[in-house]
């Protein structure tokens, strides 16, 4: 409502330089998310079309109270294995479990930044609502020894299978 009305500009971006390169390295998975927080996000309920390269890919996102259902689709619109469940559990939101865990290190009204639980295990991502009904997805993968650090953004935007 009105109350958060100075909050949100749509109309601003993020400031996605700074934020990804220092503040993601090094931030850890936030516990004290609620139901509230969860709520922010249902800006990124609906069917997606993303492009790999020249590859599409579709994604249905669906928030409940508790988590976000992310399930992968066919061209067709048909679902493609099992769906991926991000949970909010002891104020922690994230996916998987042990070493592969994801987990959430900030929800505001226009994006949810995830980080590995494990430092050093998987990669940052996050997901930034867009002014034009989009959204991109930033992935962020940090420098190991053989390898120097890498960023790949999908754009994803509104699809009907």
């Amino acid at each position: 409502g009105c109350s958060n009305a100075q909050v949100a500009k749509p109309d601003t971006q993020p400031p996605v330089a700074q934020s990804t390169s220092q503040s993601a390295a090094q931030s850890t998975p936030s516990k004290k998310f609620t139901t509230a927080d969860v709520a922010k996000l249902k800006w990124i309920e609906g069917t997606w079309r993303g492009m790999d390269g020249d590859k599409p890919f579709y994604e249905r996102y669906k928030i409940e109270e508790t988590a976000m259902i992310v399930e992968t689709l066919r061209a067709d619109g048909s679902v493609n294995g099992e769906p991926d469940r991000f949970e909010l559990k002891h104020g922690e939101f994230g996916k998987d479990e042990g070493d592969e865990r994801s987990a959430a290190s900030e929800i505001t009204a226009d994006y949810i930044q995830f980080v590995p639980a494990v430092p050093g295990k998987g990669n940052n991502f996050r997901f930034e609502r867009q002014s034009n009904g989009t959204w991109r997805a930033v992935l962020d993968w940090p420098a190991k020894a053989d390898k120097p650090a890498r960023q790949k953004i999908y754009i994803m935007e509104p699809w009907k299978p």
